[in-house]
């Protein structure tokens, strides 16, 4: 009775609980990556995640990578939250999901210690790959084009383009926010989002140089499912990511990391 009082005052049940977290140390070469990330009320099968990364081998990261997008990267561990309504009458009634992804990433084009670099490097990327020959942007520019050559009275060209750009702020992929530095926990961290003005889905990430060509990317998916929820779990899940990100400590390997394997094993 207690807990469905407390749904009803929050107007949700889920997200992440920090009652119930595990606390994961992830070998990053000679450092020892660690985060405490509140355990997920989505059901799935339990699955085994590795606990080495060797960041700056190129083999390695060639042999592990996925990609998405504009993204190419090494997938560390993910984690999900739902949030849902008091009392769930249907199976489709979930408010949203905020989800939390640790990956690796390596780039040649910039030295990612350079942190104006980084910042430039991953706002570009997007750019590239949407405005590339076969991404979203340029599809709808070359539709509309071709649409307006077939008008009995054409787009004049800065009506052209003022068409294109609004058709890609509703269907494509909008410029994106400048991407900024942030500190935590005396980290210095680029921080970027993919979002568009007419979508309340987002995408955050958050990315920490680990050498001059390869960097952690924290990525928070804000999945939104019923925009006229969004405002009840919206706080609660911004707030849940602050503290995520605050657990998360960088520091030297420590000469007994061979009992890692095992103490990872005992968390999961």
């Amino acid at each position: 009775m207690i807990n469905l009082a407390k749904a009803f005052y929050r107007s949700f049940i889920g997200g992440p609980s920090f009652e119930n977290c595990i606390h994961h140390r992830l070998i990053l070469e000679d450092k020892l990556l660690t985060l405490d990330v509140p355990d997920s009320n989505v059901a799935a099968v339990p699955s085994s995640i590795d606990i080495s990364f060797p960041h700056n081998s190129t083999s390695w990261f060639n042999q592990h990578k996925k990609n998405y997008l504009h993204h190419e990267y090494v997938h560390m561990l993910t984690e999900n939250w739902m949030y849902l309504p008091p009392v769930s009458y249907l199976p489709s009634s979930e408010y949203g999901m905020l989800s939390c992804q640790l990956r690796i990433k390596q780039t040649n084009k910039i030295n990612v210690l350079d942190t104006t670099q980084l910042r430039r490097f991953v706002i570009d990327e997007y750019d590239n790959y949407h405005w590339g020959p076969d991404g979203d942007n340029t599809e709808i520019k070359n539709d509309t084009t071709l649409e307006s050559s077939k008008m009995a009275v054409p787009f004049e060209p800065d009506e052209l383009e003022e068409e294109i750009l609004g058709r890609i702020e509703v269907y494509g992929q909008p410029p994106l926010p400048a991407a900024k530095e942030i500190i935590i926990n005396n980290y210095q961290w680029v921080f970027y989002q993919e979002c568009r003005g007419n979508v309340l889905s987002r995408h955050d990430f958050y990315c920490l140089p680990l050498s001059e060509h390869a960097f952690l990317e924290v990525k928070f998916n804000h999945r939104v499912d019923r925009s006229d929820k969004h405002k009840k779990w919206a706080k609660h899940a911004l707030e849940s990511q602050q503290r995520i990100m605050e657990t998360i400590k960088l520091s030297d390997l420590p000469p007994d990391h061979d009992n890692l394997i095992t103490d990872n094993s005992n968390n999961a």
